[in-house]
């Protein structure tokens, strides 16, 4: 079995991107690669930032783990007077924060609305 990869990229706020910086996170966000999304949320936050988009366009498949540090990097933003938003998650992914409920708290950008 391979080792499970994560890979985040880091698009700083800019006029192509908007105010917010964006994580645009690709592979499998599960218990083992999880702690490498936590390390880049973390460093966003602790850089200043208060909101944060996280782009999962390229992530197939999220578990508990990775809501959960979705949903601590959440509270962090709003407890900052900011927000985390989550962009373009795939078919399956999106399932998963509608099975919990989370669809609509973390601002999920519908099918025909373009990615924040």
């Amino acid at each position: 079995m391979g080792e499970p990869r994560l890979h985040v990229d880091v698009d700083p706020a800019s006029e192509r991107t908007g105010p917010w910086p964006t994580l645009r996170v690709a592979g499998e966000v599960d218990i083992q690669t999880s702690p490498a999304l936590q390390a880049h949320v973390t460093r966003m936050l602790d850089e200043g930032h208060t909101s944060i988009i996280v782009d999962l366009a390229e992530v197939s498949f999220l578990d508990s783990t990775g809501l959960s540090v979705l949903i601590a990097g959440l509270k962090r933003c709003l407890g900052s007077g900011g927000d985390l938003r989550v962009a373009s998650p795939q078919a399956n992914v999106r399932r998963v924060f509608e099975v919990t409920g989370l669809a609509d708290v973390f601002h999920l950008d519908g099918p025909d609305q373009p990615a924040w």
